[in-house]
């Protein structure tokens, strides 16, 4: 996974102290983790290493980013053990409900996750707007959902959340690619592709442009992100989305994921939930 990638590069270039020697002992190009590093750098704005004489030391936001990915493969674990829960490790249906931004994502990385751990479960994945994940799950036709700002409700049980920040999208060619933050004004002069009024995600960006005091006038409006992310291969549009639905392509540097700096911009909650009387927790 890329936090665990990261992470291992990261740990390495620490322990061994200079990026050519964590190469040695990885048995992998230095240029690898010199880019790896190099690109996170230029995401977070700031050194992850001080250069000294001989060696490299990691600055106090690389320490703090450390702990992050650390934090973040703990949860993961937990995730993928409370998904365990859910099924006869020996095999078992799990219906999964989710929405088509983590569809785009995040689901499909924990699936085969868990899939190489436990070769006899199977999933039923079906993509949902938020009430109707809710009420797959009340109804009985889920055995999780996953999405964002579900909202609270007494027959639906979190089991665990985290905000996700919002950002622009675009082609790596994109005039805005290379700057690392960006606000809604500046997206606004470009052909803009976004959600529709089935997605969470649209209230949530034409209420920041108000506040903003931005107008955003869309040329193509959808609820399939996988046709949003399309519509950028002209590198001219932009689209916004969560950071964890572009994930695989940011990664594979297809396209580019660059934060909203508008405060008004708030993140996203992304939940797992399932039914509250359902017994998933043992």
């Amino acid at each position: 996974m890329i936090h665990a990638r990261i992470l291992r590069y990261l740990d390495e270039v620490v322990r061994a102290g200079s990026i050519r020697k964590a190469a040695q002992r990885l048995d992998i190009a230095s240029s690898s983790i010199s880019r790896q590093i190099g690109d996170l750098e230029a995401a977070l704005g700031t050194p992850v290493f001080d250069r000294l004489p001989g060696r490299m030391r990691l600055t106090t936001a690389g320490e703090m980013l450390l702990v992050h990915f650390r934090q973040t493969l703990k949860d993961e674990e937990r995730l993928l053990a409370r998904i365990a829960n859910l099924a006869d490790p020996g095999g078992g249906l799990i219906r999964l409900a989710t929405m088509n931004g983590p569809i785009g994502g995040l689901v499909p990385r924990l699936m085969l996750d868990f899939t190489a751990r436990y070769p006899g479960v199977r999933f039923h994945l079906t993509s949902r707007t938020g009430k109707s994940i809710i009420a797959m799950l009340k109804d009985g036709e889920a055995d999780i959902g996953i999405g964002y700002n579900l909202g609270e409700d007494a027959r639906i049980k979190v089991v665990t959340e985290v905000a996700v920040r919002i950002g622009a999208v675009m082609d790596p060619r994109h005039p805005l690619a290379q700057h690392l933050g960006l606000r809604l004004a500046a997206c606004a002069p470009f052909a803009i592709v976004l959600a529709d009024d089935t997605m969470s995600l649209r209230p949530l960006l034409l209420d920041a442009a108000l506040k903003a005091r931005t107008r955003i006038e869309p040329t193509t409006t959808t609820n399939s992100i996988e046709l949003m992310k399309r519509h950028l291969a002209d590198a001219q549009s932009i689209t916004f989305l969560a950071e964890t639905d572009v994930s695989e392509e940011v990664a594979a540097r297809q396209l580019v994921w660059r934060p909203l700096l508008d405060a008004s911009v708030q993140p996203q909650m992304l939940s797992l939930v399932h039914r509250a009387n359902a017994g998933l927790d043992r």
